[in-house]
């Protein structure tokens, strides 16, 4: 049986220089939040995720042998999910990161038109106060 007791992680995407360690995993801290589990592949830049202070646990599925791992279940299909949804079919590279921060800030603040607007019209008085 699933644990339910566990919150669904929100995600995260930046545009990277590189995709190694150094780049990486200072990322990872500073997005996730303490105490996570933290699913990936075997990447090599993803070998120390288990040693950042705020993860306290890393599993991890090879690619090259199995889509979920059997003893463990760890996957990485959320993630390849969330990529899935974002499509950026069209989009310019030098409007990549506009979109990327949209698509996050729309999946956070506005999953109906109504929410989307309403939650704009906040951050901007926020943002702006009279």
């Amino acid at each position: 049986m699933a644990d339910t007791s566990v919150t669904p992680a929100v995600g995260y995407m930046q545009i990277v220089p590189q995709r190694d360690a150094a780049t990486l995993l200072p990322i990872i801290q500073q997005h996730v939040a303490n105490g996570s589990t933290v699913w990936s592949d075997e990447w090599a830049a993803y070998n120390r995720v288990g040693s950042l202070p705020n993860v306290s646990s890393h599993g991890v599925v090879n690619h090259s042998l199995e889509f979920v791992n059997r003893a463990t279940g760890v996957h990485t299909q959320n993630i390849e999910s969330y990529w899935n949804r974002v499509k950026m079919r069209g989009c310019h590279e030098h409007q990549l990161a506009s979109y990327l921060d949209e698509f996050m800030y729309r999946e956070r603040y506005g999953r109906t038109a109504n929410q989307l607007l309403t939650n704009i019209m906040l951050d901007i008085a926020a943002q702006y106060p009279v």
